[in-house]
């Protein structure tokens, strides 16, 4: 089962850290909070919904080292209904119901206008920290999004987002709260998010299609597929 520890991630215009354990002690994910005094929008849109697809995707067929296994995520509304759910709560804790139905999560909470490109790499670039070889995270850093979010046996994904007046736990208000669930959860301890190789070449049989470096279910227009470089010298996407 996943890690039952949670890690926190703050970030003001300065950028001060406080930041707390490493990849295998993350709960189906982690938290993420970015702080300003900007007014901020109010849900979670359908372009929004697709880009965090894209998003996700276009970060899982660019990992280091290369993926043998990594498979492409689709959107999937009940997942999105649970998301919806308990991000209404307003509560900055992971969803405890999530472990028996063996959900991931990943949180991410602002006070500043809702930008989903934004989020998506601050969860990404947590893998400047992670060390793929030890499957671990530098110390006092967290990379429990990253591992998450690129985590290759969970392929399908829900989020939802809600405008928090105040929320629980965080000293803030008018917080913009983005739940994002998963499915099947990442983040088990002592297991690495996704098989070392070349790319696509460990992809189970029910997903034999290499796009984009993912795998994924067979197209019969599709002919070839387009392989992309790895972002071994090169971190912004």
């Amino acid at each position: 089962t996943p890690d039952p520890h949670t890690h926190t991630y703050i970030e003001t215009h300065t950028r001060t850290d406080m930041l707390r354990g490493t990849v295998v002690c993350a709960v189906l994910a982690g938290l993420c909070v970015i702080v300003s005094l900007r007014p901020a929008s109010c849900q979670l849109s359908q372009e929004d919904a697709e880009s965090i697809v894209v998003l996700h995707n276009r970060y899982r067929g660019r990992v280091v080292p290369s993926a043998a296994n990594m498979t492409e995520v689709k959107w999937d509304e009940k997942l999105k209904i649970i998301a919806e759910g308990y991000a209404v709560k307003c509560v900055w804790e992971h969803n405890p119901d999530l472990e028996e139905m063996e959900m991931g999560e990943n949180l991410f909470a602002s006070n500043a206008p809702f930008n989903t490109n934004k989020a998506m790499e601050k969860w990404f670039l947590e893998y400047l920290d992670y060390d793929y070889n030890n499957n671990s995270c530098l110390e006092d850093k967290m990379c429990g999004h990253y591992t998450q979010m690129v985590w290759a046996k969970s392929q399908y994904l829900g989020c939802a987002f809600h405008r928090c007046d105040t929320m629980e736990g965080l000293a803030l208000e008018k917080v913009n709260f983005l739940v994002c669930n998963y499915f099947p959860a990442g983040n088990y301890v002592a297991e690495k998010p996704y098989e070392e190789g070349e790319w696509c070449s460990m992809c189970p049989e029910t997903l034999p299609q290499c796009d984009q470096n993912l795998c994924g279910e067979k197209h019969t227009d599709i002919t070839c597929t387009t392989q992309i470089s790895p972002i071994e010298h090169r971190y912004h996407l």
